[in-house]
């Protein structure tokens, strides 16, 4: 089961009131809730506020019906002149979106370990290949 939350911008703030829309979604997103959510996600991506941010640190799970979501999504903000942007993306989620490299397709600001210091890391350095020396013993042809 998923929920969601919407938020929209800051009302002391006239200038980006409307225009700046997150949606905090918790719970497990899998196929029955990804196609429970989407009109709703959709809806706003059609009313185009300038970003529609969301906050995934709630979220518990995330597997493939996800992120064809996201992906989705991204394709009508795209449509609508918004940005999608994906907030606190930390455990299981966040190792999908880097497995899946979703980083290098929608803007993931991914959440840091409590007690530390947010910094900026390129994700993409986290792709490395990992360095695995040869066996010991082995030969080439």
């Amino acid at each position: 089961m998923i929920t969601i939350a919407t938020t929209p911008a800051e009302p002391h703030n006239t200038a980006s009131a409307g225009r700046h829309v997150t949606v905090e979604l918790r719970g497990e997103l899998d196929m029955d809730s990804a196609a429970i959510i989407e009109p709703t996600l959709s809806a706003l991506a059609r009313t185009g506020p300038v970003e529609l941010g969301l906050d995934l640190g709630a979220l518990a799970f995330c597997d493939t019906s996800g992120i064809n979501l996201f992906l989705r999504l991204q394709r009508r903000c795209a449509r609508a002149h918004t940005t999608l942007v994906l907030t606190g993306v930390r455990g299981q989620p966040a190792r999908v979106v880097r497995l899946v490299r979703l980083h290098h397709t929608i803007t993931c600001r991914f959440a840091t370990p409590s007690g530390s210091r947010p910094t900026e890391v390129d994700p993409a350095a986290l792709f490395e290949p990992p360095f695995v020396p040869a066996r010991v013993g082995a030969t080439r042809p």
